[in-house]
C-alpha cells in the first residue's frame, strides 16, 4: 500500500505542479481574446514559445503515462479517489508559490478531502 501511495502522491504532485506552471504561463501571456483566426494563431505562437506553459504540457503528458503505469497494476476503484489529493496540493502550492490567499472554506475543504484520502488508505 505504501508503494501505491508513493506513486499516486507523485502523480498528484506532478499534476499540481503542472497547474501552477500553467497559471504562471498564462499570467506571462496576459489576457487574450479569440475573436478570429489571427488571434488564435497568435495565442498558439505565444503558448509554444512560453517556457512555463510548455513545461506544464510536458508534465501533463508525463503524468498521463504515469497514470497508465499506475492503472496497469492496481484497481481503478481504489486509486482514482486517491487522486483527490490534487485538490489539496493545488491550493497549498498556489498559496506558497503564487502568493494566492486562501479562504477558510478552502482550508476546510482541503482538510475534508485529505481526511477522506486518509480513510481510504487506512480503512
Amino acid at each position: 500500500m505504501k508503494f501505491l501511495f508513493f506513486w499516486v502522491f507523485f502523480y498528484t504532485l506532478v499534476m499540481a505542479i503542472s497547474q501552477i506552471l500553467l497559471k504562471v504561463g498564462v499570467g506571462q501571456i496576459g489576457g487574450f481574446h479569440l475573436g478570429g483566426i489571427r488571434e488564435v494563431w497568435l495565442l498558439v505562437l505565444q503558448v509554444l514559445t512560453n517556457l512555463s506553459i510548455m513545461s506544464s504540457i510536458i508534465l501533463m503528458v508525463s503524468s498521463f503515462f504515469l497514470w497508465l503505469y499506475i492503472l496497469s497494476w492496481t484497481k481503478l476503484s481504489l486509486v482514482f479517489p486517491l487522486t483527490a489529493l490534487v485538490y489539496v496540493l493545488v491550493p497549498i502550492l498556489s498559496f506558497l508559490l503564487l502568493g494566492e490567499r486562501l479562504s477558510l472554506y478552502q482550508y476546510l475543504g482541503a482538510t475534508f478531502i485529505a481526511s477522506g484520502v486518509f480513510f481510504l488508505l487506512f480503512k
